[in-house]
């Protein structure tokens, strides 16, 4: 008979774990339940419980009560057969430009999909030109304001979340940081991170897998947005940088993709247009009303000629 997984969590990582796990165990049977597909599953917290309750391995990421109904982390807990948790991988040391911007529950959109460049957002806010503002990319900038200094508070808050959750990281962690920049975005790591979390539940649950490694064998689903490591702070960090960007957009088609990559200077001119519709757009992000209500910070968020 074949071994039955169930995958519950609260993002857009929970559909890559369990095709990871679809991978890596393929005989085995994989449900994964996030918000976006609830009602798939009749929107039935007691439904899910009684799955987790008859499935082989439950692998749990992090999630609070409400997105899921009534179902809560503790209920899913005392319900599973097996249950393993697997953290959430969010990392913002190697992209610590980006932000999101929501105002009255709904995200401002940027060429970038819901991800914002506060650096950019800075500079409508300031009414500079996209000379102005590409000007604001450097490493004179990026120190002053923290973006080189992010390093050791990703690491620590991930682990430790990782540890609340009752997973320890450690040595995954290494091994990520041997391949160099493992994020794409702060909140999509690459295939290879999911595999390492796949195998890991697989291992702490007694399910053999096998040795074949997902990313020579499948698309990247998380690889849909790009956000470059900027040149500054790669340096600092010891990993290939850029400034080229890749927007989302649905499926894989390589030729499209490559079509759609934008450099600094056309994702400051496509953020300038979005934002020519909400011109206050600033006044919603935090990040950016503390720079403006600092002095100091304005003196740094200066054009460079």
């Amino acid at each position: 008979m074949a071994r039955r997984i169930l995958v519950v969590g609260n993002n857009c990582q929970v559909a890559v774990l369990g095709g990871c796990l679809q991978f890596l165990a393929p005989d085995a049977e994989i449900a994964a339940v996030e918000p976006a597909n609830f009602a798939r599953f009749d929107s039935s917290p007691e439904r899910l419980l009684a799955m987790a309750a008859d499935f082989d391995l439950t692998v749990s990421l992090p999630f609070e009560k409400g997105p899921l109904g009534s179902l809560t982390p503790a209920r899913l807990r005392d319900a599973a057969r097996i249950l393993v948790p697997v953290p959430t991988i969010v990392f913002p040391a190697f992209h610590p430009d980006i932000v999101y911007i929501a105002h009255k529950g709904r995200q401002y959109g940027s060429p970038m999909g819901d991800y914002h460049s506060a650096l950019i957002v800075y500079g409508v806010a300031q009414g500079f030109s996209a000379d102005e503002i590409v000007s604001l990319f450097r490493a004179e900038v990026f120190s002053r304001i923290g973006y080189l200094d992010d390093w050791f508070g990703a690491r620590d808050s991930l682990l430790r979340s990782a540890r609340a959750h009752g997973c320890d990281l450690d040595r995954l962690f290494a091994g990520w940081m041997r391949r160099g920049c493992f994020m794409h975005t702060v909140n999509h790591p690459k295939l290879f991170v999911m595999e390492d979390l796949a195998r890991m539940a697989l291992a702490r649950s007694g399910i053999p897998a096998r040795s074949a490694r997902c990313e020579d064998v499948l698309p990247d689903p998380l690889s849909n947005s790009v956000w470059p490591v900027y040149p500054e702070i790669a340096a600092r960090y010891g990993v290939p940088g850029s400034t080229t960007f890749k927007p989302p957009r649905g499926g894989f088609d390589f030729l499209a993709d490559a079509v759609r990559c934008l450099d600094l200077r056309a994702m400051v001119e496509g953020s300038l247009a979005h934002y020519a519709q909400t011109p206050r757009i600033a006044e919603h992000c935090d990040r950016v009303r503390g720079w403006l209500g600092k002095r100091e910070v304005r003196e740094t968020l200066r054009p460079k000629a």
